[in-house]
């Protein structure tokens, strides 16, 4: 289904750039430290010496990876309500602390065990994701700007994707390998990376964590309803250094003291307000609206029949306000059909239009993460030979296939991050023309189904290592399968976090959001630990494509499950771009706006 089409200039008409970019510099740091972790990790477990072969590293590796998302699965859903009941922005900063404390500890570890409770206090101390999931709807409210707006998330996955695998990739120097330590290090940093070789890109993705940290505690606005009005001293500080370092002039925050009239006593100002609510209250709540308007909008309320008396109008502004979108649920002692109460969360992620989204989301996070963390395992496998004839594979084609093509850390980071790069020119070049023309369910649908194709072709890439075969071969074969891989998910990512955001109710989309977290880390638990036990065992059977084609049955699943989502309707958007044109005409507008509710005020006067 098209969408009605927008030139980009409509499309940019009023987009928060100021605070994405705050919230994507905070995002930024943590894909680096979720990506840089892949091209060693196989390494990593192979010199803690707790697997018995080679064949069993894959086990291990998604041992650590599994253990992450467990946390995650416990702790997501609590930072989301952690969020909710305390703001967003200290949130955020926990989160960013947590995730350096872990990394430092990993870095360091001695041995296996220490690595795993190092990543699983990573996912316990971060809820960033899902927080600023929530962050990003609340800044993007206009529907023309929540695809771009939550494209970010992607492109800055693929940024991460860039520069954590080269961190990842380049600073891990271990002993009898080609990458040695440079020269021109000195010689304490020589004898810290001989002691601990995977502790410099763990330091190195902590300095960007700081950053972060620094940039949202100087800069970073909080986006809850009820806390956004509350002195944040280190936006303060922000603000100075705004005004007398870089020169822009900061804008007025809520509890700033006015200087309007010459009078800056806040607290007569308070007290004035508060004597006009008790007038208010004591005033007749069924007394008509007439005598609050002005002679010239009497026309157009006296046209509307019937009157609406006090009590009816604050119930038509709540319901319908667009400056109240997290208003929290009044249902909380109604039962809904499915026998719980209609405001728990069990009941809004699992019996209503959220949940085919969140499930669809579930599967995509399954077989992403084992992409992401099992594909630089397969190459770093040996290449495997033919006991008696040394120059042939051991591998037969197409049932027959064993081993990897024995890629060292560098090798492999560098695949991940120049298609990293050309995942942010997608997100950055094709999807705001995409959004343009296409809904979300149509980008999601036909994209899906490239993800079977390429899990088919992954195993195949050991037949390319014989003789004859120019080694270019292999470079080309393996961008194409991780440029699908790449193009796929920039394009399908804000699609389908925008679906579940739409799908769910404005009340507790910040603790949905938490909920989507929690669920997807369990597909990221899941993954992980049983396509660990498939790889070794396919790898001991040499059967090696059982592990990727059981993957190509999950994305057609998610395809299924597409089908049943909900699209989201875009006439909402078209509906308040014509009442933005027709601003110039009071009369025109009112008209516009009495015959499209005039259904929920019948509804109300009965």
């Amino acid at each position: 289904m098209a969408r009605q089409k927008l030139t980009f200039k409509q499309q940019m008409d009023g987009f928060p750039w100021v605070q994405l970019m705050v919230v994507s510099l905070v995002r930024f740091s943590e894909p680096i430290a979720f990506s840089s972790l892949f091209p060693y990790v196989f390494f990593m477990v192979k010199d803690f010496k707790i697997a018995p072969n080679d064949a069993q590293v894959s086990k291990y590796s998604g041992y650590l990876s599994s253990s992450f998302a467990l946390c995650q699965v416990i702790s997501a859903y609590h930072w989301g309500r952690f969020s909710e009941a305390h703001g967003r922005k200290i949130t955020l900063t926990c989160g960013l602390i947590g995730t350096s404390i872990s990394l430092l500890i990993l870095g360091f570890s001695h041995n296996f065990y220490q690595a795993l409770v190092a990543r699983s206090l990573m996912g316990l101390l971060n809820g960033n994701v899902g927080v600023i999931r929530t962050i990003i709807g609340e800044i993007a409210t206009e529907r023309k700007h929540q695809a771009l707006a939550f494209s970010t998330m992607p492109l800055l996955f693929q940024f991460g994707a860039v520069i954590g695998p080269m961190i990842g990739g380049f600073l891990v120097f271990r002993d009898g390998t080609i990458n040695e330590v440079p020269s021109w290090f000195p010689d304490f940093a020589k004898k810290i990376i001989k002691s601990y070789p995977y502790a410099l890109p763990n330091v190195v993705v902590c300095v960007f964590l700081m950053f972060g940290l620094l940039n949202a505690t100087l800069f970073l606005e909080e986006t809850h309803p009820v806390f956004k009005n509350r002195k944040d001293y280190g936006l303060e500080v922000g603000d100075f250094i705004k005004k007398n370092i870089l020169g822009i002039q900061p804008k007025r925050r809520p509890w700033q003291k006015c200087t309007h009239g010459g009078s800056e006593n806040i607290d007569h100002g308070d007290e004035e307000i508060n004597a006009n609510e008790v007038r208010v209250h004591d005033e007749n709540e069924n007394a008509p609206l007439l005598d609050t308007v002005n002679d010239s909008d009497a026309e157009s309320v006296q046209s509307v029949e019937p009157i609406l008396t006090r009590r009816q109008s604050v119930g038509l502004i709540r319901t319908y306000s667009l400056h109240e979108p997290t208003d929290a649920l009044h249902a909380d002692t109604d039962t809904a059909s499915d026998g719980c109460k209609e405001s728990s969360i069990f009941h809004h992620v699992f019996h209503t239009k959220v949940f085919y989204p969140i499930s669809v989301n579930f599967i995509m996070a399954l077989h992403l993460i084992v992409y992401n963390e099992f594909l630089p395992v397969f190459l770093a496998y040996d290449l495997t030979v033919d006991p008696e004839n040394p120059k042939k594979l051991a591998s037969k084609f197409p049932w027959k296939i064993s081993g990897g093509i024995g890629y060292e850390p560098e090798q492999t980071g560098t695949l991940l991050s120049t298609t990293g790069i050309f995942g942010c020119l997608v997100v950055i070049f094709i999807l705001p023309v995409i959004d343009r023309k296409f809904d979300c369910l149509t980008i999601f649908r036909s994209l899906v189904k490239l993800y079977p194709i390429m899990y088919i072709m992954v195993p195949y890439v050991v037949f390319l290592q014989g003789e004859r075969i120019p080694s270019w071969c292999t470079v080309v074969y393996l961008y194409i399968i991780t440029g699908i891989k790449t193009f796929c998910g920039a394009l399908t990512s804000p699609q389908i976090m925008l679906l579940i955001h739409n799908s769910s109710p404005l009340g507790c989309r910040s603790v949905i959001n938490g909920a989507t977290i929690s669920i997807s880390a369990s597909a990221r638990f899941i993954g992980p630990l049983v396509w660990g036990y498939i790889m070794s065992w396919s790898q001991q059977n040499d059967v090696a494509w059982v592990s990727w084609w059981s993957l190509s049955l999950f994305c057609m699943v998610a395809l299924y499950q597409s089908y049943k989502i909900a699209p989201i309707d875009d006439d909402e958007n078209a509906d308040n771009q014509q009442d933005r044109g027709s601003t110039n005409n009071p009369r025109t507008k009112t008209s516009n706006s009495r015959l499209g509710r005039r259904s929920s005020l019948s509804s109300l006067s009965n």
